[in-house]
């Protein structure tokens, strides 16, 4: 009876060990983890801080874009007219493209 005390108390004494380190390891990867994320925390921070002024830039060139984009579309449609304008010219004189 006296040895299966004593396996126990032993057995307890392990057991409360294992789990002591267990926790602390845990505990150890936390704070690191912990640690990192506050560090991308930081240089996401200065990353917003830095690309602030970029809104008024970006706003600016898209409002330029937009211009060009609509002077695109000017030039189509004028090229479509000379097109059909010169296939129009071209098929009176007889001298259009012929398709083999």
């Amino acid at each position: 009876m006296q040895l299966l005390t004593w396996l126990t108390v032993i057995y307890l004494v392990v057991l409360v060990l294992a789990l002591a380190v267990s926790l602390i390891t845990i505990f150890f990867y936390l704070w690191r983890i912990g640690t990192a994320l506050a560090a991308v925390r930081d240089v996401l921070a200065q990353a917003q801080n830095n690309t602030a002024p970029l809104a008024d830039h970006l706003e600016t060139i898209n409002g330029g874009l937009v211009s060009v984009g609509e002077g695109l579309k000017a030039v189509d449609e004028h090229l479509f007219e000379t097109n059909e304008s010169l296939g129009a010219t071209a098929g009176r004189l007889g001298i259009g493209s012929q398709t083999r």
